[in-house]
C-alpha cells in the first residue's frame, strides 16, 4: 500500500479536531474545526502569486508569507503551512478514500500513539518470567507445605493409593488456597509499585511502553492502579476460580479488535498503553 502525503485530515479520535499526519504517522499538532471571524477571514484574497506557481497564505509573525504548492480542489491533503489559511476559508478535509488505513495507527484523545498487542503482549511474558521466578522463592519460604502435599499426592498416583490420595485432597486445595493468595498479593504489588512510580513494569520497560489513564497522561494513581488489578482478583473467587483462565485469555486477546486497544482490565481502570515513557510527577 502506498504511503500517503503529510497533511492535516479528520482527527481520528475526535471529529470535533484536526490532525497532523507526517506522512508516516499521526503527530501531536491539532487544530479545532472553527471558522473565524469576519475580519479574519481570507476569503477573496488572490490565490496565486504573479507566476501562478504557487498559493499565497498571510504573512506569519516575521512578516515573511510563506509560499505553498497548491493541490486540486478535493485533493483532501495539504501542508502543515496551508493549515491557518484553510481553515479560515472553512475547508476541512476528509481523509481520502485510499488513505482511510492510517486510521488503524490509533492514538489516545491527546495524540500519543497507542502500543501494539504484540508489544503488550511481549511484556507480558517478560513480567510473566520475573514474577514466576519470585513467586516460586516467595511459595518456599512462607507456605513450604505447598510443594510437599504435592510431591505426597505424587507419590501416592505413583504407588496407585487411592485411599492416600483421597485424604491428600483437603490438604492440597488448602495449601492451594494459600499459594494462590500469596501469588496474587506479590503479583498486585509488583504492578502497582511500578505503574504509580513510572507507568512502566521491566517487561514494558523492555519494550518502550508504558499504562496512563485514558485522559491524562504520567503514572497512575493508586486508585486507579488498583482498579487495574481488580480483574485478577476473579481466581480467588470459588467457583469463579475454575474459568478464570476463559476470563485471562479473552481479557489479553481483546485489544486485538477493541478500536480503543483496550484490554478487559483497562476498560475497568480507564487507562491505555501506549508508547514511550511516561513524565515523571512533579515533586
Amino acid at each position: 500500500m502506498s504511503q500517503q502525503p503529510s497533511g492535516w485530515y479528520d482527527d481520528p479520535s475526535n471529529a470535533d479536531m484536526l490532525r497532523y499526519w507526517d506522512g508516516v504517522t499521526w503527530t501531536n499538532h491539532t487544530a479545532p474545526k472553527k471558522s473565524p471571524t469576519a475580519s479574519q477571514s481570507t476569503i477573496g484574497l488572490p490565490q496565486q502569486s504573479q507566476q501562478g506557481q504557487y498559493g499565497q497564505v498571510p504573512p506569519d509573525r516575521t512578516g515573511v508569507p510563506t509560499p505553498t504548492t497548491p493541490m486540486p480542489q478535493g485533493s483532501g491533503w495539504q501542508s502543515q503551512s496551508q493549515a491557518p489559511q484553510q481553515q479560515a476559508q472553512g475547508h476541512y478535509p476528509q481523509a481520502p478514500a485510499n488513505a482511510q488505513w492510517m486510521h488503524n495507527i490509533r492514538t489516545t484523545a491527546d495524540g500519543v500513539q497507542l502500543a501494539s498487542w504484540g508489544k503488550r503482549f511481549g511484556a507480558w511474558i517478560l513480567d510473566g518470567i520475573i514474577l514466576g521466578i519470585a513467586s516460586y522463592l516467595l511459595l518456599r519460604a512462607f507456605v513450604p507445605d505447598y510443594f510437599a502435599s504435592i510431591q505426597r499426592v505424587v507419590d501416592a498416583a505413583a504407588a496407585q493409593d487411592q485411599a492416600a490420595m483421597s485424604s491428600l485432597i483437603n490438604d492440597v486445595a488448602a495449601q492451594a488456597v494459600k499459594a494462590g493468595l500469596v501469588s496474587w498479593v506479590f503479583s498486585a504489588i509488583y504492578c502497582i509499585a511500578f505503574w504509580t512510580t513510572t507507568g512502566q513494569t521491566p517487561g514494558k520497560m523492555a519494550l518502550g511502553i508504558s499504562v496512563r489513564r485514558t485522559d491524562a497522561s504520567g503514572p497512575l494513581d493508586l486508585v486507579t492502579a488498583i482498579r487495574r488489578r481488580l480483574l485478577s482478583a476473579l481466581q480467588l473467587v470459588p467457583f469463579v476460580s475454575g474459568i478464570y483462565f476463559l476470563v485471562f485469555l479473552l481479557d489479553g486477546l481483546w485489544p486485538l479488535w477493541d478500536d480503543k486497544r483496550q484490554a478487559l482490565h483497562d476498560k475497568v481502570a480507564s487507562t491505555q498503553v501506549v508508547e514511550g515513557k511516561q513524565p515523571r510527577k512533579q515533586a
